[in-house]
C-alpha cells in the first residue's frame, strides 16, 4: 500500500517563519548595494540625454534665426527700423 504524505501548509509556514524575514532582509541589502551604481548610471544617462535635447533645440533655434535673418521681410523690417530711428533722433533734436 502506497502512503501519500499530505503537505501541511500551516506546518510549513510555522517551520519557516523565521527564515522569511531573514531572506527578505538579505534581499533588501543586496538591492541597496546595487543602488549607487544604478543611480550613477541613471544620472549620467539622463544628463547625456538632457544635453543632447538641449543641443537639438539650440540647433533648431539657430536654423530659425538664420532663416529669418535671410528673409526679405526681416531685412525690410530692419531697414524700416533704422529709418524710423533716424527720424526719431531728428525729431528729438528739433524739440530740444
Amino acid at each position: 500500500m502506497a502512503t501519500s504524505t499530505k503537505y501541511d501548509t500551516r506546518k510549513a509556514l510555522f517551520d519557516y517563519y523565521v527564515y522569511a524575514p531573514l531572506g527578505a532582509g538579505q534581499l533588501f541589502i543586496e538591492k541597496v548595494r546595487e543602488l549607487p551604481g544604478k543611480a550613477w548610471t541613471m544620472a549620467t544617462d539622463q544628463s547625456k540625454s538632457l544635453v543632447k535635447a538641449y543641443m537639438d533645440l539650440a540647433e533648431r533655434g539657430e536654423k530659425i534665426v538664420k532663416g529669418i535673418s535671410k528673409s526679405s521681410y526681416a531685412t525690410r523690417a530692419t531697414e524700416q527700423t533704422k529709418t524710423a530711428r533716424t527720424h526719431v533722433k531728428a525729431a528729438a533734436k528739433k524739440v530740444s
